[in-house]
């Protein structure tokens, strides 16, 4: 049973297309959609993407982050959610990696000539609620919701009305849509990346963010794993001097995949050991220095501070945020203020093999405008693999939706 059976028992009452009914000349578009859709093009030109340097970023670490302004924080970076999402990422470091979206037919469906339309009727009005409820008990950050709330009223609402049985394949081939919606973002691809700035500088340094338990240390061994199977030299720079115990479980990892490990004792100076551990780096030819820093909560400025000091002193080539698929809307949170400080490139998602609903994976994307580039899908050092969104998505739906019903029918 998948995460979606609730609302696919309320859609599969609809087994009346009357229900769903109105005339070809009616108003189908509901006012409230419309108008939110054109405050939010309005804003798209006025939204930029934030800088480690920006002066908004330097005003909120210097004067710190009370109660009323996180909350305006928070309020500003919602507002602009969706004019961000249609930013693009200009950096020329990224290597882009084509993903396609999943192939689901139904223009066959959606073309067939009819005097009778989808209309937003209390029947299909109680469906959307009913899907809304399903997807935030998924842990599903509000703003996708909304987001895929609003792309499934653009596909449906004014569509020809479906034959008797075909109500509930347009429904789920409308949600699949809107779902991998969420994912378009511009995704690039990790290996190639890393590997064309060794071509470039000789060096490249990754730096690796997030709050505490997310698993940064875990997946710092898992990217050196991966960099060292590919023939790469590499260090591992233990920035994290916060937490009890962190250079001790980095220098154990690095012991067990090969890698050197830059360390000093708890309580260090977190910023002189980045830079010691890309010094030694180059002095030693090595390729990849990839830099474990201490888990941040997002609210605790001075902490904030100490990553930007030690991004400043280090400028690494990459930042990954490093978030925990099992924490739901909060990882989505997490990223999208992290984002609003650091500007991170993309996203590692741990604990992804263990997430059912994928609430997480699902909203970070759209939240930040950046990709999902990698997920933890065990405890292994080789269990780290590409985001693929498609694939993601066909297994997070397939215990709810047979997707081989969407292939086209002859005849149709």
């Amino acid at each position: 049973m998948g995460f979606l059976s609730r609302f696919r028992r309320t859609s599969r009452q609809i087994s009346d297309p009357e229900q769903i009914a109105g005339e070809s000349n009616e108003n189908t578009t509901p006012p409230a959609v419309e108008s939110k859709g054109q405050e939010w093009d309005e804003k798209k030109e006025e939204v930029k993407i934030s800088e480690w340097e920006s002066p908004d970023t330097l005003d909120m670490i210097e004067k710190g982050q009370d109660k009323k302004l996180r909350k305006l924080s928070q309020r500003i970076t919602s507002s602009s959610k969706v004019a961000s999402k249609s930013s693009k990422i200009t950096t020329g470091k990224l290597i882009p990696r084509p993903s396609n979206g999943l192939n689901i037919d139904i223009e066959h469906l959606l073309n067939r000539k009819s005097r009778r339309r989808i209309s937003p009727t209390p029947v299909f009005e109680r469906m959307m609620a009913e899907l809304e409820t399903t997807l935030l008990e998924s842990d599903m950050g509000h703003s996708a919701v909304d987001a895929v709330l609003s792309e499934m009223r653009s596909k449906l609402i004014g569509a020809p009305l479906p034959r008797k049985g075909e109500i509930d394949k347009i429904i789920d081939a409308a949600l699949i849509s809107a779902l991998d919606s969420l994912l378009r973002v511009s995704y690039w691809d990790f290996n190639q990346t890393v590997e064309s700035i060794i071509q470039k500088e000789d060096l490249a340094v990754i730096m690796l963010v997030g709050v505490n338990g997310t698993g940064k240390t875990t997946t710092a061994a898992k990217i050196a794993h991966r960099m060292i199977k590919m023939g790469y030299s590499v260090v591992l720079g233990a920035a994290d001097t916060f937490r009890a115990g962190a250079i001790d479980q980095l220098s154990d990892h690095a012991q067990k995949v090969g890698a050197r490990v830059v360390k000093s004792q708890r309580g260090g100076d977190s910023a002189a050991i980045a830079r010691d551990a890309v010094d030694s780096a180059k002095a030693k030819g090595d390729e990849i220095v990839i830099i474990d820093t201490a888990g941040r909560m997002q609210n605790k400025t001075n902490l904030m501070q100490e990553l930007k000091k030690v991004h400043r002193v280090v400028s690494p080539h990459l930042v990954l945020f490093v978030g925990d698929a099992l924490a739901g809307n909060d990882a989505v949170e997490q990223a999208r203020i992290f984002q609003s400080f650091l500007n991170f490139d993309g996203a590692v998602l741990s604990k992804l093999d263990t997430d059912a609903r994928g609430g997480a994976a699902l909203s970070i994307a759209h939240s930040t405008n950046r990709p999902i580039v990698l997920a933890g899908i065990g405890q292994d050092y080789d269990d780290l693999t590409d985001f693929e969104p498609s694939g993601f998505l066909t297994d997070l739906l397939s215990d709810d939706i047979d997707f081989s019903r969407f292939r086209p029918e002859d005849g149709d």
